[in-house]
């Protein structure tokens, strides 16, 4: 699930999988991405490239690489001929420290990791949401009937108001809020176990959380209602582009819409559940 609003290349990339990115409740990697692990993987390979680019360069770049890797093992080669041991082994040292650079400047993020980290709590993973996804995943089912339909192809939704990839992030938001609130207070319940003190003083969130739930629910219902109100006029729609229907049983369909489209609007938001 990600933010609608975030640009649509962004929006796209980082919908297109979750592979990379970071849950809400973690901290995204610092660095760019690296880590220690990438150090050490860069002064492995870079070492073999300064004393072996003629085995290595083409495992890194390919047919360059060999064209490359020929050059410089031959260049490494006439260092110790023409100069001796120390100049093969400072010249090999010098292409080591170039490779370092440049393969650990390559490591970390590729580009959906970098909007990742740059978006970071702009969209939500699977783990996110925890008991809430079945909510999200219908949520979101009613999103695209809406936006596949003829209708909304046509603009002929455009003047309900309904901004259904806005209403579905709000819900997932609210989800997320619950999700964390619960997850809040199911840790102070195991970690303070007997303590029927802290069991009554913790009643008054779990009551705001529940409903903070059930608010959801009723909107996710109101947005999948509004849905299938779509996708009842959307039948409509198709048969009369076939000459099968008339333009008034369009208009009933397209002002049952309408009433849903209303009824979505006055659906409760959901609130904020306590952090």
């Amino acid at each position: 699930m990600v933010d609608p609003s975030l640009p649509p290349g962004d929006r796209d990339m980082l919908a297109e999988s979750a592979d990379g990115l970071t849950a809400a409740g973690d901290e995204p990697p610092k660095s760019g991405g690296r880590t220690s692990a990438d150090r050490w993987w860069a002064l492995g390979v870079a070492t073999a490239c300064g004393f072996a680019p003629a085995a290595t360069l083409p495992w890194l770049l390919g047919g360059i690489g060999a064209l490359l890797g020929v050059l410089a093992q031959v260049g490494t080669a006439l260092l110790w001929w023409r100069f001796g041991f120390g100049a093969f082994l400072g010249g090999g040292t010098a292409l080591q420290v170039v490779s370092w650079l440049v393969l650990y400047a390559c490591c970390g993020d590729g580009e959906r990791e970098r909007l990742g980290r740059v978006h970071h709590g702009r969209y939500f993973l699977t783990d996110d949401l925890g008991g809430a996804v079945p909510d999200v995943v219908r949520a979101q089912r009613a999103a695209e009937t809406v936006l596949g339909s003829g209708l909304h192809k046509a603009g002929l939704l455009d003047g309900d108001g309904v901004d259904v990839r806005a209403i579905e992030w709000e819900i997932a938001v609210g989800c997320r809020e619950v999700t964390v609130e619960k997850r809040a207070l199911r840790r102070l319940a195991k970690e303070n176990r007997g303590d029927d003190a802290l069991r009554l003083a913790l009643k008054p969130r779990w009551r705001e959380v529940n409903e903070a739930r059930n608010r959801m629910r009723e909107r996710v219902a109101a947005l999948n209602a509004y849905g299938s109100t779509v996708q009842a006029a959307d039948h409509v729609y198709w048969a009369l582009q076939k000459g099968a229907g008339t333009d008034e049983q369009l208009q009933e369909r397209l002002a049952e819409v309408r009433e849903a489209g209303a009824a979505l609007a006055a659906a409760p938001a959901g609130g904020e559940a306590r952090k």
